[in-house]
């Protein structure tokens, strides 16, 4: 089971990583990251075969959620740096996690918990509309508000179903 884990902050700076040599590097981003709640500074690698939330073209001054691969390994510099799998713009009020859900769709770690609406958009990556079955699956949702239950539950404002991971 893949561990995704989040890091949210105002954009700050956007610069283009070209002529490295590395073809790789070449079509990746790297966006300077101003954290919330004093985590300080951070930076975010953003390859080309990332996946963002509704192809959102980041600027400087968007508060953003950002996930990486928790068990990958990890460049230790100052400031941190990470390499994502998956963005989200996510204006205040509103938060985004990407993992993967169970037969009652809560979190791995049961921290979250879903309660799917009529009208909740619910697609794959590619955008095309998802009708099978969310449990068991890898999800990015975008949700506001939740319930001060344990877990908190919350109808999400969007769902993006990856099929393979």
């Amino acid at each position: 089971m893949a561990a995704f884990t989040p890091v949210t902050g105002i954009i700050t700076n956007i610069e283009y990583l070209r002529g490295t040599g590395n073809p790789v590097n070449d079509c990746t981003i790297l966006f300077t990251l101003e954290g919330e709640n004093p985590a300080g500074a951070f930076q975010v690698q953003l390859p080309a075969n990332a996946y963002v939330l509704n192809l959102h073209p980041f600027q400087a001054g968007d508060r953003a959620t950002f996930f990486y691969d928790a068990n990958a390994p990890m460049v230790l510099i100052y400031p941190p740096r990470y390499t994502a799998v998956a963005g989200a713009y996510v204006p205040h009020g509103t938060s985004a996690m990407l993992d993967q859900f169970h037969d009652d769709l809560s979190t791995s770690d049961r921290s979250l918990k879903l309660n799917l609406a009529w009208n909740t958009p619910i697609t794959l990556p590619n955008g095309q509309p998802f009708q099978g079955d969310l449990s068991n699956r890898l999800l990015l949702v975008l949700y506001s508000m939740t319930t001060r239950s344990i877990p908190p539950q919350t109808t999400p404002e969007q769902v993006v179903v990856f099929c393979q991971y």
